[in-house]
């Protein structure tokens, strides 16, 4: 005969909290940044703007995205006009990515409401427990 589990309380568990927290994070940018574009392609933009000629590997690998996926979200980028992805003459199996003005006009635009953002996520929280919150993601995602 089968034993029935007892019931968990499912706040318990570091794993709904953090799925919780993606939902609250993307429910926030959403409102307060942007509801035509998304937090990874803002990263993706910064990511281009901060480093010109960046590939696109490399891209994915700084946004710890899978090949698709970076794949798929410079093509996005691409037909939005945000941004120009050249073959390297020196390496045709490499996309090299450079911002548009447009694509440029939206990172100046995102910038502060991404920051607002942060805000509203973590205003509640004394500076203390945010840099406390900040260093235990970090240690976190370290070992993940």
């Amino acid at each position: 005969m089968a034993v029935t589990p007892a019931a968990v309380q499912l706040a318990d568990y570091t794993g709904f909290l953090i799925r919780r927290a993606q939902q609250l994070h993307a429910a926030v940018w959403q409102r307060e940044a942007s509801a035509e574009f998304t937090s990874v392609q803002f990263g993706a933009l910064n990511l281009v703007h901060a480093n010109p000629g960046i590939d696109q590997r490399t891209l994915g690998e700084h946004l710890k995205l899978d090949r698709s996926t970076i794949a798929d979200v410079c093509a996005r980028l691409e037909r939005r006009g945000l941004i120009m992805r050249d073959r390297d003459s020196a390496d045709q199996r490499r996309n090299v990515l450079s911002l548009t003005e447009q694509g440029q006009a939206v990172l100046v635009d995102l910038v502060p409401r991404a920051d607002r953002v942060h805000e509203v996520l973590i205003g509640r929280l004394s500076q203390p427990d945010r840099a406390e919150l900040h260093r235990l993601l970090i240690l976190l995602l370290a070992r993940g």
